[in-house]
C-alpha cells in the first residue's frame, strides 16, 4: 500500500461504474488512479471529484511492462473546496488552473512546489475574498516560473541596470533589457514594463509563498498584468486553452 497526498486536477469514467482520476502529488508527480466502482460508491465519488485534496491510501501493481499502475484503496479529505462548485466563475478558473496543471505535466522533482501553489490558489478562490482576475495571472505567471520557464528578471541583461522608466522583456530570448540597452524595441515578441509593473511582475515570481498572496494592485495595472501572463503562457506553452475562452465567455 502506497500513502500520499494528493489533489484530484482531473477525473473521467470508465465503463458503467469506474473512474480514473489525475493526482497531483509532492512525491510522484501526475499519476493517474483507477477507482474501481468510483461512480457509484458515495465515499469514493465524493472524495474523488474534481479538487478535492485528500490522504489516499492506493494499491501498486506493475503491468506487464513493468509500468507502475495505482487503484483506489481509501482516502481521509483534507479540503473539498467545496465552495469553488458553487460559483460558476470560480468553478470555470479552477478548471482552467487543471488544465494547465495537465499541460505542464510535472516531474516529481518540480511538484512540490507546484502543488503549494495551486493548493494555496484554490484556498482563496474557495474562500472568495480575494480577486479572481489576480489569482488567475498568480497562478498562471509562478506556475510557469516553478516548472522551468521563470526569466531572468534581476535586471537589464547588458548592463544590469535593476530597474529604469521602460524594462523590455523579449518573449523569444527571455532576456530583460532597459531602455538604453534594448536591441529591437519594435520585435513582436517585446513585453514593455514600467516601473510598477516590472516590480509586481518580479515581486510574483520571486517572493516566498507566504507573502505570494498578500498584495492588491489597481485595475490598470491589473490588465496589463493580465495581458502580459496570458501572453506568458500562449508563448511558452504553444496554445490557447478551452478553459481559458469558458471562462471569459461566463464571466
Amino acid at each position: 500500500m502506497l500513502n500520499i497526498d494528493g489533489l484530484v486536477i482531473a477525473q473521467k469514467d470508465v465503463g458503467e461504474s469506474s473512474r480514473v482520476i489525475t493526482l497531483l502529488t509532492s512525491e510522484l508527480g501526475c499519476i493517474e488512479v483507477y477507482v474501481r466502482g468510483g461512480q457509484k460508491s458515495k465515499k469514493a465519488s465524493g472524495s474523488t471529484q474534481l479538487f478535492c485534496h485528500c490522504s489516499f491510501c492506493l494499491q501498486q501493481k506493475r503491468d506487464a511492462y513493468s509500468n507502475m499502475n495505482y487503484y483506489y484503496d481509501s482516502c481521509e479529505p483534507k479540503n473539498m473546496f467545496y465552495s469553488i462548485r458553487l460559483d460558476a466563475g470560480r468553478l470555470a478558473l479552477a478548471c482552467y488552473f487543471s488544465e494547465l496543471l495537465l499541460f505542464a505535466a510535472q516531474s516529481p522533482d518540480e511538484t512540490g512546489e507546484v502543488l503549494r501553489l495551486t493548493l494555496n490558489t484554490l484556498y482563496f478562490l474557495n474562500k472568495g475574498d480575494r480577486n479572481e482576475e489576480l489569482l488567475k495571472c498568480i497562478f498562471e505567471f509562478r506556475l510557469l516560473c516553478e516548472t522551468g520557464f521563470r526569466p531572468n528578471l534581476i535586471g537589464c541583461c547588458h548592463c544590469y541596470k535593476t530597474e529604469d522608466d521602460a524594462m523590455h522583456f523579449n518573449l523569444k530570448s527571455g532576456l530583460i533589457e532597459c531602455d538604453d540597452c534594448v536591441t529591437n524595441r519594435d520585435s513582436a515578441f517585446d513585453i514593455t514594463f514600467d516601473r510598477t509593473l516590472f516590480y509586481i511582475v518580479r515581486y510574483i515570481a520571486l517572493v516566498d509563498y507566504d507573502k505570494l498572496f498578500n498584495f492588491k494592485i489597481s485595475d490598470k495595472y491589473l490588465k496589463k498584468l493580465e495581458s502580459f501572463t496570458e501572453k506568458f503562457v500562449e508563448y511558452y506553452y504553444g496554445k490557447r486553452f478551452e478553459t481559458l475562452k469558458f471562462y471569459r465567455m461566463i464571466k
